[in-house]
Formats: structure tokens, C-alpha cells, sequence
């Protein structure tokens, strides 16, 4: 019976220490765990940040092209309003008097000749 008794309480010792690994793993495990968990949430948290600045990117982006098609109309406005002054400038220089004037006079000259050609 001492044999059976030295047995069962050799089991046991195995079975507490086993149950004491177990728990010392388990704790290893929980911090493990924990440690991961946390570096998980850092790493969502960064990843929540670089969605928000890759947001306000594309909305610094979209402004820009918004100010670039805006600056491109204004442009195209102001070489209009220089294409028409220039035209008007023209039109009351002395040059284009000039041309009046040649233009006038051929046809006047092409007129002519064609009234001298019906009459002969």
C-alpha cells in the first residue's frame, strides 16, 4: 500500500507540475497576447491617420486642379480682352487708315475698268 501511496503521490507532484507549467505558459501566452493586441491597436491607429492624411491629399489635389482649370479660364479671358483691345487699337490707327485707303482705291480701280470694259 506505501508503494501505491508513493505512486499516486509521484502522480500528483508530476500533475502539479505540469499544471504549474501550464500556468506560467498560459501567463507567457497573456502577455504575448497583450502585447500583440497592443501593437495592433497602434498599428490601426497609424493606419486611421495615413487614411486621413491620404484623404486631405486628395482634397488639397482636387483644389488644385480646381484653381488650375479656374486660373486657365482667366487667362483665356484676358488674352480675349487683349486680342479685342489690340483689334480696336488697330482699327483707329494710322495704318489701318492706310489700308482703308489702298483697298478703296483698287476697288475703285477694279470697278473702272469694269464699267470702261462694258462700255467699249
Amino acid at each position: 500500500m506505501l508503494k501505491v501511496w508513493k505512486d499516486l503521490q509521484a502522480k500528483i507532484d508530476h500533475l502539479q507540475a505540469m499544471t504549474i507549467e501550464a500556468e506560467h505558459l498560459t501567463g507567457e501566452k497573456a502577455m504575448e497576447s497583450e502585447s500583440l493586441h497592443g501593437a495592433f491597436q497602434r498599428e490601426e491607429f497609424i493606419s486611421a491617420r495615413l487614411k486621413v492624411a491620404l484623404a486631405l491629399k486628395k482634397e488639397e489635389k482636387k483644389e488644385a486642379k480646381l484653381k488650375v482649370v479656374e486660373l486657365e479660364a482667366q487667362l483665356a479671358e484676358s488674352i480675349l480682352e487683349v486680342m479685342a483691345r489690340a483689334v480696336e487699337e488697330f482699327k483707329t490707327s494710322p495704318k489701318m487708315k492706310d489700308l482703308n485707303i489702298i483697298f478703296s482705291q483698287e476697288v475703285f480701280i477694279k470697278g473702272f475698268k469694269l464699267y470702261k470694259g462694258r462700255v467699249a
